[in-house]
């Protein structure tokens, strides 16, 4: 079974299958991603399918560069963000990010392009972390 909710290669998945998917957790889903369109310039949204293990994936992406990663789930979704050792020591002295969000940065394997943490969303508290997040990305 894949990451992701949904698997079939040949099905891209449209709004009302993430609805579905989500149930509660979609206002949250689009919350998130009209956040991020309304707030930065040129983000275009993308599904990308992985492979069997990881099913599709939708990325948003600014100028090339990817921001942010959603894997839609059963009942809420994943956010995969990855910052670069800027980004990073930016997570590391803010006072608004939660500690456990600072835990997962230092917890994560540094590879050359930085480090990556995934955020099961399942609450409206939830977001303003992942909105944090998403602006030392795009400031950094």
């Amino acid at each position: 079974m894949a990451l992701s909710f949904f698997d079939d290669k040949t099905n891209i998945p449209d709004d009302a299958m993430v609805a579905s998917a989500l149930g509660p957790a979609y206002p949250l889903w689009d919350e998130i991603k009209t956040h991020v369109q309304d707030t930065y310039p040129a983000i275009t949204a993308e599904w990308k399918h992985y492979g069997k293990a990881s099913g599709w994936t939708c990325k948003l992406i600014s100028k090339k560069r990817n921001l942010l990663f959603f894997v839609p789930l059963k009942g809420c979704f994943r956010l995969r963000i990855g910052l670069g050792e800027k980004g990073v020591a930016c997570v590391e002295a803010d006072d608004v990010l939660p500690e456990d969000i600072k835990e997962s940065f230092r917890a994560a394997t540094p590879y050359v392009e930085g480090r990556s943490v995934d955020m099961d969303i399942h609450r409206p508290e939830q977001l303003e972390a992942a909105k944090r997040l998403l602006s030392i990305k795009y400031a950094n």
